[in-house]
This record gives structure tokens, sequence and C-alpha cells, in this order.
């Protein structure tokens, strides 16, 4: 998780300030430099951003609040973020997930067609390496329509859909 202490103190006073109304994003990537990055790149587009490295910290950190949005990496170490797909399902989530990969083109092919079979909300797919921009702009597209949809946009849930 990006610590308070790793933010400059303009993003300190934006981040007090945006925590009661910024939307969560869970970052899920075992790369702590790219975590902290994407970390970084989402309050910078105006989230709320909790860090996990693994599929478990992942679990436990779901069990809390709600989160409006999920970046994946697909490759976890020990455990593949396939499997973080089926939790996702496993749990009934519509979050908006959005999916980075370095694998080949038929890993991230195969995850798609996983992620579609079980109706998962897959909002964008991002190969590595990241192109930030990218990223920030999926981002702020994301936190768009949950702006727009807030009153009828059931965030208890995190049914958000793409426009």
């Amino acid at each position: 998780m990006l610590k308070q202490s790793e933010l400059s103190a303009a993003d300190q006073q934006d981040a007090g300030t945006a925590e009661r109304i910024a939307p969560r994003l869970l970052v899920i990537d075992d790369d702590n430099l790219r975590r902290m990055i994407i970390c970084r790149t989402a309050a910078k587009a105006g989230y709320l951003p909790a860090g996990a490295a693994t599929y478990d910290e992942a679990v436990k950190l779901l069990q809390g609040p709600v989160f409006d949005g999920v970046t994946l990496d697909l490759s976890l170490g020990e455990r593949a973020g396939v499997e973080m797909l089926r939790y996702f399902w496993v749990i009934g989530s519509k979050v908006p997930i959005i999916v980075i990969s370095g694998r080949d083109n038929a890993t991230c092919s195969e995850s798609e067609r996983i992620a579609e079979s079980l109706k998962l909300n897959i909002w964008a797919s991002i190969p590595k390496p990241v192109d930030f921009s990218v990223l920030r702009d999926s981002l702020e597209r994301l936190k768009a329509v949950r702006d727009s949809t807030a009153p009828a946009n059931d965030t208890q849930s995190g049914q958000v859909s793409p426009a």
C-alpha cells in the first residue's frame, strides 16, 4: 500500500481531502516499484489507492471497504492473476478491472476468455511495459463514468459499467 509518507506535502493534503470522496483503487502487482508507480498514478488521477503484492494480500484487502476499481497484474508469482479473476467471480464482484500483463498474447487472450466467461467487468487491458499515460487515461475515464453515475451507482457491489 502506498504510505502517506511516500507522498509529497501537496499530495498528502490532496489525499486527506480526497479520502472522503475519492474512489478507491486496489492495485495488485507483485513488483514493488511498479505497484508504487501505479499507486502514484492512481492518486494523481484522483483515486485513493491500496496495494497488494500477493493473491492473499488482495483477498484480505477485499474483505474490507469496497473498491471502485482494480488493476491486476496477471503474473503474481506463486498464484497467477487468473486465480484472482476466479476469486472475483466467486465473490460476485462487478468491480471494473484493468488487466496489466507482460505475458504473451496467448496467455492474455486466455485470461480475457476466462474473465468473459465469468462475466467479469474487464475495463481495459494494458501491456507491459506499462504506458502510464494510457493507464492514467483509463483510470480517468473509469472515474468519470463512476462520477456521472454516482447517484444510481451501487458502490457497495462495485457495479460500474464501462463507457
